[in-house]
Order: C-alpha cells, then sequence, then structure tokens
C-alpha cells in the first residue's frame, strides 16, 4: 500500500467552501485536491494500491482528516470542481461518532483529529517527509510494498508537523523546487519504476534490486 498525507495549514475543514472560487473560499483546498489526482488518478483508471489523507487545519471545525481509498472509492473525477463537490459531501455527511475513522461515502472516510489520527492508521508502515534538500528519492532505499509520504501544501510543513515526523525519513525529489502534486507524481515515477524492475529481476531469476 502507498500513502500519501497532504497536510493543509489553512484548507478549510467544512464543506462551506465554493466550488468556483476554491482559491478564495476554502483556504487553497486546490492545492490539497490536486494533490489526490497527482496520487490516485491515471490514464482511465485509478491507483487501486494508494490511500490519500487530506488533514485539514483551516476553519472553526479543524482539525478533520480526509482519507480516500483507491481500492473502493468511487465517482472520482480529475477535474477539480468534481473533487471539490466529492469533499465537500464528505465533510458535510452525518457524523456517527465513530473513534478514528468513520466512511462516509463509498472509499472516503473522515476522522475528528489532524495528523495524530493518519499516525495511528497507517501502523507500521514506512514513513518518508518530503523536504528540499534532502537526500534524493532516487538514491535512498525505499519500502515501495508499504510507504507513506508526508507532504506540506503551498506553505510547507510547520513545525509542529515535523516535529511529530521526527523519526520519519527525509527525502527530496530533485534540484528544483515543485509544487505539492508535481512532487508527488515524481515519487509515484520512481515507485513505479522500481516495481516494474522488480518484477523483470523476478521474472529473470535475479531476485530484486539491491535498492528495494
Amino acid at each position: 500500500m502507498r500513502r500519501f498525507v497532504i497536510v493543509g495549514r489553512t484548507a478549510i475543514a467544512s464543506g462551506r467552501f465554493l466550488p468556483k472560487d476554491l482559491p478564495g473560499t476554502s483556504g487553497r483546498l486546490d492545492v490539497l485536491l490536486r494533490c489526490i489526482r497527482a496520487a490516485l488518478l491515471v490514464s482511465h483508471g485509478v491507483r487501486r494500491d494508494t490511500q490519500v489523507y487530506l488533514v485539514l487545519l483551516g476553519g472553526e471545525e479543524a482539525p478533520r482528516t480526509v482519507r480516500i481509498d483507491g481500492a473502493t472509492a468511487k465517482f472520482l473525477r480529475p477535474d477539480e470542481r468534481s473533487l471539490a463537490t466529492l469533499i465537500a459531501k464528505s465533510l458535510g455527511a452525518p457524523e456517527r461518532g465513530a473513534a478514528g475513522f468513520d466512511e462516509v461515502r463509498p472509499g472516503v472516510a473522515i476522522a475528528r483529529g489532524g495528523l495524530e489520527c493518519v499516525l495511528e492508521d497507517i501502523g507500521g508502515s514506512s514513513r518518508y517527509v518530503l523536504e528540499e534538500g534532502a537526500a534524493d528519492l532516487r538514491e535512498v532505499p525505499l519500502n515501495a510494498e508499504s510507504c507513506t509520504f508526508f507532504v506540506g501544501d503551498h506553505l510547507g510543513l510547520d513545525s509542529a508537523a515535523l516535529e511529530g515526523l521526527a523519526g520519519a525519513s527525509r527525502v527530496g525529489v530533485g534540484p528544483v523546487s515543485l509544487h505539492a502534486e508535481d512532487a508527488i507524481v515524481t515519487v509515484i515515477n520512481e515507485l513505479d519504476r522500481r516495481d516494474a524492475a522488480g518484477r523483470r529481476s523476478v521474472a529473470t531469476g535475479n531476485g530484486p534490486p539491491g535498492s528495494e
């Protein structure tokens, strides 16, 4: 399972925003929506082995976290307005008071809490923080079978988030600063390449590559 956690420091934690004016009414939730598309959607399909967490820290109802599971989510569309409508309806759905994540739509669950809910939910998954200037993603070992990548929004991760992720490995995606969604695409491309190389090695009897 691959997981991507995007922390929205100002992203509104309720569905009370205007899809026609996301940057102006949602606390820049549009940044996180683009990350959903980058992490989950491929040409004519959805990545079934991937989950996305949106940690929403803006507004009076914060913190809340949305979890989208590619294995079971339905009606995912690549345009921001459709994704905004999905998130708005999910955040506005009746809550049952369940502890942890409560599924409110197929493949979409909500938790009353922030990063701590995510850390509990991912269990022993290997943790990586995307950080400028850190060791190059292409040159470090990765646990591609169970990995979680933490990404900041347009403001980056704050000190509280970084403190909570003190034990996670720091990795970078190259010498140029990228938008969050582009950084996610770069990570996924590297994981896809390693997966493909691993399958070729197994097929030829050479075993998995050493970087795995």
